[in-house]
């Protein structure tokens, strides 16, 4: 079954729903502000953070392993049945998130800067600018503390999709 949404496009209704759900649980607000605290700075030079060091940095305070391959890969772990987050850790620091939520029957999987971006389309909402901010981080202390904050929104999704 699917749903006509407030913006242009057929959604599926348990992605649409969890737009709604997402949006009212203030996961886009919050996203955004974790966006605005490690912005892109154009004149900055980042430098690659060893993934080793991130694996150092989190010990303690979130569980994470580095995914095989030659990429920055990190997956949280000890996450719920039917959830799952990826942190891709791209050049010069920008944090791109992949995960997956089970909603009844269906998989919603997306990235927080689409998702979010689409929470903003379904509320009739302007859009940031840029259209889809990513979190930029210079250092493996850094990286962390927005690991465990895009962590924390994934599972504030989830459980609020069960409520």
């Amino acid at each position: 079954m699917t749903t006509k949404s407030s913006y242009s496009g057929t959604r599926m209704s348990a992605e649409a729903s969890l737009f709604d759900t997402a949006y009212a649980a203030g996961v886009t607000k919050q996203y955004y502000e974790l966006c605005g605290r490690f912005p892109l700075e154009p004149s900055a030079s980042y430098k690659k953070v060893p993934f080793k060091a991130v694996l150092t940095a989190a010990s303690g305070q979130i569980e994470l392993s580095k995914l095989p391959g030659t990429g920055t890969v990190f997956q949280s772990e000890e996450m719920p049945d039917g959830v799952s987050l990826n942190f891709i850790v791209q050049s010069g620091g920008t944090v791109e998130t992949d995960f997956c939520i089970s909603v009844g029957n269906k998989v919603v999987r997306s990235t927080f800067a689409i998702f979010c971006n689409s929470c903003l389309k379904q509320q009739n909402l302007p859009l940031p600018k840029p259209a889809y901010p990513r979190p930029v981080c210079s250092s493996a202390e850094d990286l962390v503390v927005a690991f465990k904050s895009l962590r924390k929104l994934v599972l504030l999704i989830s459980e609020q999709s069960r409520e």
